[in-house]
């Protein structure tokens, strides 16, 4: 026990110690690579020092990268190019890492000064590192403009690209969404789509109003890209909700150009009538749209669904739809209009109804109850309805 607190002292007395000689370890290689001639020997002070791990090194890198910004100019073969490339992408990546905020401008000039996209991808990934909010538009921006289509050199540009998108996930800055939500669905490669993809949940916790913006403006398919993101993000519930409702409205105003286009918004109004359902949405808002795409769905499942997004509403609003669209059928299977497609609409009506559990239903499922016309499984399922409600 003795020898083990003996031991932890000597350690402890050693640490102020070591960071000095750390600190001048650290000064040797500045010297070193200040007085350095070649890029070679600047190159190898570089990784030195980068290679001490310590922290206290991040004003001399910083230096370091600031010198090679003010000498790119002079270094003009191919090798040395690529070794200066090298070297600012090493010591971007240890800034970063160190989370050096007095490095930022120096970051950012090589994203505007660098030729080479991977140094530029690793300073736009520093600056994401260091959680550089200065920068948050600047970045935004440039992805915006890459988002337009590919730059002349395609390589280069998806590069640059992934590196904003990484950034763009670490700051977390909601004006980064957009961006990121365009690159997710732009001209790149799977790789840096995928990674725009996987980064949007992670940009803001609240994305609807950029949600609701982009089922606003964007073409079907990218609205219903923004619906889903919606359904994936962790925004409170009833802002869930509301983009969900305004994407169900939005489907129904808009009309389809064709019939590609007709499917596209109908898969829209589907997945918002699945979040409502999903998420037991209240209030009388969602109920017009619903009976819409009651009325004039697209095919059965949208019809269901809409029983579903009323059912679990369960309002008066909500039953007084329900309430109609069975009483209509009850009235055409008595004057003989029947088939299998009125027939699942009637059962799955009944079956919400009963999940509504709203008086207002009674009369409607009394009504199924004592019309013979019905199958025994309809006139049962309605029975079982009436038990459901008080």
């Amino acid at each position: 026990m003795k020898r083990s607190i003996a031991t932890a002292a000597l350690v402890l007395s050693l640490i102020p110690a070591l960071s000095v000689f750390a600190g001048e370890e650290a000064e040797v290689y500045r010297r070193i690579y200040l007085e350095a001639e070649g890029l070679s020997q600047k190159y190898v002070a570089a990784q030195n020092l980068i290679r001490l791990q310590d922290r206290s090194t991040a004003p001399v890198l910083t230096e370091a990268l600031e010198e090679l910004l003010r000498t790119q100019n002079n270094y003009r073969s191919a090798s040395e190019q690529e070794l200066y490339s090298r070297a600012v992408r090493e010591l971007a990546a240890a800034l970063g890492d160190y989370k050096h905020d007095e490095a930022a401008p120096f970051l950012w000039d090589v994203v505007q000064q660098v030729p080479e996209p991977l140094a530029r991808a690793e300073a736009l990934m520093a600056l994401g590192k260091m959680r550089a909010l200065a920068y948050a538009e600047r970045i935004s921006l440039l992805l915006r403009d890459l988002n337009m289509g590919p730059i002349a050199d395609r390589d280069a540009g998806e590069k640059v690209a992934f590196g904003a998108v990484i950034a763009l996930e670490k700051l977390k800055d909601p004006r980064g969404f957009s961006p990121v939500f365009y690159a997710s669905d732009g001209w790149y490669s799977l790789r840096v789509r995928q990674q725009a993809a996987r980064a949007l949940p992670n940009i803001v916790t609240d994305p609807t109003d950029a949600i609701i913006e982009l089922i606003r403006l964007e073409s079907p398919e990218r609205k219903l890209l923004a619906l889903r993101l919606n359904a994936d993000s962790k925004a409170p519930l009833e802002r869930k909700v509301a983009a969900a409702s305004y994407a169900l409205d939005l489907g129904h105003e808009k009309a389809p150009k064709d019939k590609a286009e007709a499917k596209v918004f109908s898969e829209l109004r589907k997945l918002a009538l699945r979040s409502l359902v999903a998420w037991k949405a209240k209030g009388p808002d969602t109920v017009p749209a619903a009976r819409a795409s009651y009325d004039n769905g697209f095919d059965l499942e949208e019809r269901l669904l809409a029983l579903a997004a009323l059912g679990v509403n369960g309002g008066d609003e909500a039953a007084f739809v329900l309430r109609d669209i069975i009483l209509t059928l009850d009235r055409e299977q008595k004057a003989g209009v029947t088939d299998e497609t009125r027939n699942r609409l009637a059962k799955a009506a009944i079956e919400n109804a009963a999940i509504a559990k709203n008086r207002a239903l009674r009369p409607a499922l009394i009504s199924v109850a004592s019309n013979d016309k019905w199958s025994g499984g309809i006139i049962l399922a309605a029975q079982n309805a009436i038990k459901e409600i008080p």
